[in-house]
Parts: structure tokens; C-alpha cells; sequence
């Protein structure tokens, strides 16, 4: 009877064990130059959504990785979200503008359009499920 208990609690955590997480892998196009950075941030909040205080997750990688293998963002509960990217051409670690018209290339999962101001979060969010991989392709403006 030990022994029956024992198996099935042993199945049990390795089926519990073996539901991960969420993924987004993000396919970059119309990088124009092979040099700088790719930023990204990751929002679940439509209220914060693009602001960098509403970010849950943000980083970047060189475009030459970028170019050859994407970015990949794990460990995402099941939820919605939107990216927000900036090809950060000068390696500066910030996105230039000049009178608040950007001088560097950007984009949105979905490509959400852009018209005077950053798209809506719902235009812009993904669901990702759990134990999912979610490709999306941003196309930099």
C-alpha cells in the first residue's frame, strides 16, 4: 500500500513538474544597419503600456544576434502582452528623439500603427498560454 502511495505521489510531481512557462520569440525585420543594439521591453498592463515604469520585463542584445537567431523572452505566465523594441543604432542605451520625433528605428508586436503616440496596448498584446511558444515578426518603422 506504502509502495502504491509512494508511485503515484511520484507521478503525480513529475507531471506537476513538467507544466512550464510562456515564450515569445521575436523575428526582427527592416534592420538597416549592423551595428548597435535591439531593446525590448515586455508590458502586462494596458495603464502602463509603453512607459518604462510599466515594463515587467526589458533588455537588449546585439542586432547580430538579433539578425541570426531573434530574441527570446521565457518564463511568461499565461497572460497578454505587447513588445515594445528600439534598434538603439549608437549603442547609447536610450531612444533617441529630436522634439519628440524619433531619430531611431521602433516597432510593436502586432506592427500596431503608430499615429501621433505609441499604439494601444490591445492593439499591440499577444497571448501567450502556458507551456506555449509564440513567433512574432516586428517589423522596425
Amino acid at each position: 500500500m506504502k509502495i502504491n502511495f509512494l508511485i503515484i505521489l511520484s507521478f503525480t510531481l513529475f507531471v506537476c513538474s513538467e507544466i512550464s512557462s510562456g515564450e515569445i520569440k521575436i523575428f526582427v525585420s527592416n534592420i538597416e544597419e549592423k551595428k548597435g543594439t535591439i531593446h525590448y521591453g515586455v508590458y502586462n498592463n494596458s495603464q502602463l503600456f509603453p512607459e518604462d515604469s510599466g515594463k515587467i520585463l526589458g533588455g537588449y542584445e546585439e542586432v547580430s544576434k538579433v539578425i541570426e537567431s531573434g530574441l527570446l523572452i521565457d518564463n511568461l505566465d499565461e497572460s497578454n502582452y505587447a513588445i515594445a523594441i528600439f534598434h538603439d543604432t549608437n549603442s547609447n542605451n536610450k531612444f533617441d528623439t529630436f522634439l519628440s520625433i524619433p531619430k531611431e528605428k521602433f516597432g510593436f508586436s502586432n506592427n500596431a500603427k503608430v499615429f501621433l503616440g505609441p499604439p494601444r496596448f490591445e492593439d499591440a498584446s499577444i497571448f501567450v498560454g502556458q507551456n506555449s511558444i509564440v513567433e512574432i515578426m516586428i517589423e522596425l518603422r
